[in-house]
């Protein structure tokens, strides 16, 4: 069988469907992964075939002028979705290029990759979508058939779900949104991106560890954005070890950390959250579903859209709290890591959350299900 995965070039996009994509590969399947040019090495880290489609797109550009600063939005359809219109239109003729040279049985896009169904339609092969974390465009279900519309019409297409066949959730019902579908469930498997092993990452002592992380994201957007050292420093007066997990590439943001602050560059969140009494962190699906693996509470401080809705669900199960960004005083900052620490609730809750996680299917009982859905179609 030929399994297409399929994203725009965003890394936190992608890893999320990187073990289901290994799972396919080890069953015996060929496997590629298409993606606009930028996303290619990231791709080839993971150990997968890369094909490059169609051209890269300004995103931080376009969730700056439209997200972080909207200014006076016009009433209508939310505007991340003109984004992700441009995104399908940037990659959907090369990647049904792609696809009806190679064939695929099966084309598995991450949700706001529009181009996914459109080219399995194109082909005429079942169409899965795979969530990263919270179904956050479930609230705008309502809007999805117009933006779509244009580019079905113009590809000469019927109407267009972009829900797919089947949609993949790695979420606990817990943690997701209300949906109006019954969902393939997988387990989270973590994939954080290729790193290297610390020789050593200290065992805790006495005193509970936190970690501080802000991802990727917030640093591609505006470096100002990046709150990781600010939080540091923050919680850094507190009886408590802290660890700062950080891409290299970052390491510049860090200027002025107090000495016995520990920082780990380059260092897979998998590997230093096992470690951790705590993750103080900016709402990213990655660093949430990572820690939610590991039984760890959060404390989720958002700027964007998405990650406000992984605050929001994950306070909800109570493994964690939200403090809103104008409200993360240095003093707000360290109550609420001090109450997630001595509450033993927080900590139940977690572990409960990482039980129910544990129990889902495995990527390679998913694989059978795609095999499924190609038998059909035959």
């Amino acid at each position: 069988m030929r399994i297409l995965f399929c994203t725009w070039a965003w890394q936190s996009h992608l890893f999320p469907m990187v073990p289901l994509a290994w799972a396919c590969r080890a069953a015996g399947h060929q496997v590629r992964v298409a993606s606009q040019p930028g996303l290619m090495p990231v791709i080839r880290q993971a150990g997968l075939d890369a094909v490059s489609v169609g051209r890269d797109v300004d995103v931080p550009g376009f969730v700056r002028d439209y997200v972080l600063r909207p200014g006076g939005r016009p009433q209508g359809r939310p505007r991340a979705l003109d984004m992700l219109v441009e995104l399908a239109d940037a990659m959907v003729d090369d990647l049904v290029g792609q696809a009806e040279r190679w064939r695929p049985d099966v084309i598995v896009y991450e949700l706001t990759t529009w181009a996914g169904p459109l080219a399995a339609a194109a082909i005429g092969v079942p169409a899965v979508r795979m969530l990263y974390g919270v179904d956050l465009l479930e609230r705008a279900a309502g809007f999805l058939p117009d933006a779509i519309g244009p580019l079905a019409e113009r590809l000469g297409l019927p109407e267009v779900d972009v829900h797919g066949g089947l949609t993949v959730d790695p979420c606990p019902p817990r943690l997701q949104v209300s949906t109006g579908y019954r969902p393939q469930e997988i387990r989270y498997v973590p994939y954080n991106g290729a790193g290297t092993v610390p020789s050593s990452i200290p065992d805790r002592g006495s005193r509970p560890r936190v970690c501080v992380t802000w991802g990727t994201t917030m640093a591609k957007l505006e470096s100002r954005r990046m709150l990781a050292e600010r939080m540091a420093k923050a919680v850094a007066v507190l009886d408590a070890e802290i660890v700062v997990a950080i891409a290299e590439e970052h390491m510049e943001l860090l200027t002025g950390l107090p000495d016995d602050v520990r920082v780990l560059t380059g260092v897979p969140l998998d590997l230093v959250l096992p470690s951790c009494d705590l993750v103080l962190h900016h709402g990213g699906a990655g660093t949430t579903l990572t820690a939610m693996t590991h039984g760890v509470p959060q404390l989720v401080i958002p700027q964007l859209p998405d990650h406000a809705l992984h605050g929001r669900q994950l306070a909800a199960t109570g493994a964690g709290r939200v403090i809103a960004k104008e409200d993360a005083e240095p003093e707000s900052v360290r109550e609420a890591v001090t109450a997630l620490l001595a509450e033993s609730g927080h900590r139940e809750s977690a572990a409960a959350l990482a039980t129910e996680s544990r129990l889902r299917p495995p990527p390679a009982d998913v694989v059978h299900v795609l095999e499924k859905l190609a038998a059909e179609r035959e």
